[in-house]
Order: structure tokens, then sequence, then C-alpha cells
């Protein structure tokens, strides 16, 4: 996409969402292509996006704000690659469906590596206003997801699938930074004795919501 013009204010719908989209997908490039997010500031992305900031500032409060939004798009993206994976192999088993949710949510990094810092840092610098509107998208979200678990795999019931995903988001923050250590813990967790304290994120969440399913009921 074409850097929108420095000197060229948007005022079209269109001309915003241009704009918006080529922040995001700035953003999103600077991200997987290893830079931290502490590093990314919105001087930062203005520079990157070449744009001045307070062109970044009409559609971003702060950082926090545009990593909410690379989050909700990159979880969007994970919902349709869940429900591709689960097509292939309805009606699901509890494996095959803990599988392909594993396998959907580790295809998507940029997703896990935001939610893993979700509570701690997005959500503690984000206007209530903006909070709220992403914690009813999470509920619909949620539903969704649980109405596409239940449609793909019946062995359980629909509220079933809504417990398991109140408990598989948690698994998924709480794993993805176990299982991606700073460099220095990397090298001291490759002391053999130290072996049972690491982590592989797409096995050790398939297993986890394998035992969720089957504490759920499901085969």
């Amino acid at each position: 996409m074409t850097a929108p013009e420095t000197f060229q204010r948007a005022r079209r719908p269109e001309q915003k969402e241009e704009r918006r989209l080529h922040l995001l997908e700035t953003a999103k490039a600077a991200l997987r292509n290893g830079m931290e997010v502490s590093e990314l500031g919105l001087n930062e992305l203005a520079r990157r996006a070449e744009m001045t900031k307070s062109n970044v500032y009409r559609y971003f409060e702060n950082r926090e704000a545009l990593l909410l939004a690379l989050l909700e798009e990159e979880t969007g993206r994970w919902q349709q690659e869940l429900d591709e994976r689960l097509a292939a192999v309805q009606p699901a088993t509890g494996q095959q469906l803990a599988q392909a949710f594993a396998g959907a949510s580790a295809a998507y990094p940029l997703m896990c590596r935001l939610l893993s810092i979700l509570p701690s840092i997005i959500e503690r610098n984000i206007s209530q206003e903006r909070l709220k509107e992403f914690k009813l998208r999470t509920i619909a979200m949620t539903a969704a997801v649980a109405d596409l678990l239940h449609a793909r795999a019946p062995a359980l019931p629909a509220a079933a699938y809504i417990t398991f995903m109140r408990l598989a988001i948690p698994l998924m923050i709480g794993l993805w930074p176990l299982s991606h250590p700073a460099p220095a813990l990397c090298e001291v967790l490759a002391v053999p004795e130290l072996e049972p304290l690491r982590y592989e994120y797409e096995s050790e969440l398939a297993a986890a919501l394998l035992l969720l399913l089957r504490g759920l009921g499901s085969d």
C-alpha cells in the first residue's frame, strides 16, 4: 500500500480508513520483523508510515489503542483459520478440536504476543469508552467461537463451549510468554535439569485444552 501523503489530511471516510489500515499494516510489519512492543511508540510509527505524529493521533489515542486494534484484526483472522481447520475434521473429536484450536493459535503469533500483554499492558492505558467497546466485542467473539466449536464438535452442549472459551483465553495468555522466554532465560533453561520448566506453545496448549474438554465432558 502506498503511504499517504504527509501534507494531506484525510477527509472522506474511505481516505480515513485507508490511512488507518496503512498504520496498522506498518505496525504489524515492524512487530513481525522483530521489533519489541516497547519500541513501537507513535513517533516511531509515524516515521515508518511517513505520516506526521499529529496525523497518527487522529486514528489512535496512544500506542495501546494501536495494539488493541491490531489484536482485534488478528483475532478475526484466527477465527477464520480455526473454522477452516475444524471444517476439515468435522465432526471433530475432543482431541481434534484441541489440536485445531492450538494449531490455529500458533499460526497467529502476533495475536498470541498481543494477547499475552493484554491485561498487564494494553488494557491499562485505554479509555473507558474504548475498553467497554472492546469487552463487548470480546463477548460477541467468545459466543461466536463457542457456536462454531459446538457446530463442528457437538459432543458438548453449546453452553459448555462458553466455559471452554472463558478458560482457554487465560491459557493462551499465560502459555505464550512461558514458551517464548527472554534470551537470558533461554540459556538458563538449556540446562538439562531445568527441562521440566520448558514450554512449547502449540503442544502444551493442545494438551491443556484437551484436559479442559474432558473435564467439561467431551471425549
